[in-house]
């Protein structure tokens, strides 16, 4: 680089550097109309220089603390669904298991209230009778 490029290089870069950091100006007319612009209001309006963060607050520790409470809620959610779940298992075995005890008491007493004989074929004796002897002259 020659030492004529040298300083009309510093000050293209004194001049890059100032646009970058350039002020916003918010100019209120007299009709009430807002405008913002790069350039200082005119006499005839009201207004200056607006300073916008150029930085953001840092929101991931409320977003993180928030992502646990809510897992924490689901957490609990899942166990209590799984709490009902066994408890309407458990009803509903114990109401089979007393349909089933209903039932069976109910064919006891019908089975008592109506005893029920061999019908379709004679009765079996368990034990015979001993053979009496018969009586003199019958043979």
């Amino acid at each position: 680089m020659t030492a004529l490029n040298r300083p009309m290089l510093a000050a293209l870069l004194l001049l890059a550097t100032g646009l970058c950091s350039a002020e916003i100006f918010r100019c209120t007319a007299r009709d009430g109309g807002v405008t913002y612009q790069q350039d200082p209001c005119a006499a005839s309006s009201n207004g200056g220089a607006v300073s916008i963060p150029t930085s953001y607050p840092d929101y991931s520790d409320e977003r993180e603390r928030l992502a646990r409470r809510e897992a924490a809620l689901d957490a609990r959610l899942l166990k209590r669904l799984e709490i009902e779940a066994n408890e309407r298992i458990a009803r509903d075995d114990r109401i089979a298991r007393e349909k089933e005890a209903q039932a069976a008491l109910e064919l006891a007493q019908a089975q008592q209230a109506y005893p029920v004989y061999g019908i379709a074929r004679p009765l079996q004796v368990l034990h015979r009778l001993p053979r009496r002897p018969l009586p003199a002259g019958v043979h």
